[in-house]
């Protein structure tokens, strides 16, 4: 059977990934799947964003997100409830919203240097650093300030700016850590150009 390269839908919060996640679901179907890569390749499972679940299990709030205990832990579970999903599906192709590196990068951003530090010393991490160094990743850019909200599980940016940084952030760490990564291009809001944006890189990857 044949197996692609697993895809990672990163970014901000508010960029539109859940958005590319659930359109990718209808799009991918069998007949697309076997298009691209031939008749003896299913279609992928979906990963859904992890730190939901987390939250709702385990009883965080949004405002944990920057609380040096609380922020710390919430974003620990969530590295370790990503890296559960993935060891389950390691001989299947997924594509996740979201990925190890999103949980380090939060905890960077909003408790510092030396609590990332201490994720990135997990033994868990380096498995994810590694499926997402042989996957494909795909980032989404913190540039369209209408779609700025925050819920339960969005923490609330103290304006623009510190949202835009966020999603730089996100740039910096992919390149930190050795992960290659290919950005929405910016201005590409609609969902339909994004849907096949990525099909197009599934399609030039394959090729090559």
């Amino acid at each position: 059977m044949n197996i692609p390269r697993n895809i990672y839908i990163v970014g901000a919060h508010c960029t539109g990934k859940t958005t590319l996640l659930e359109a990718l679901k209808d799009h991918l179907s069998g007949s697309v799947v076997a298009e691209i890569f031939g008749g003896d390749t299913d279609r992928p499972i979906f990963i859904d964003e992890v730190a939901r679940e987390v939250m709702a299990k385990d009883r965080f709030r949004v405002g944990d997100i920057k609380k040096k205990t609380e922020g710390f832990e919430l974003q620990k579970c969530v590295l370790l409830s990503q890296y559960q999903a993935e060891k389950a599906l390691e001989d299947r192709w997924f594509v996740s919203d979201r990925s190890g590196i999103d949980p380090i990068i939060y905890t960077e951003f909003f408790l510092g240097c030396p609590a990332a530090e201490r994720l990135v010393e997990l033994p868990e991490w380096s498995v994810l650093r590694d499926g997402m160094r042989k996957g494909l990743v795909i980032v989404c850019l913190t540039h369209n300030d209408s779609w700025v909200s925050s819920d339960r599980v969005r923490v609330k940016c103290k304006d623009q700016s510190e949202w835009k940084a966020l999603g730089d952030a996100f740039l910096n760490g992919l390149q930190q850590h050795g992960i290659a990564f290919t950005a929405i291009p910016q201005g590409m809001d609609d969902i339909g150009e994004r849907v096949h944006f990525v099909e197009n890189i599934l399609r030039s990857t394959y090729r090559t």
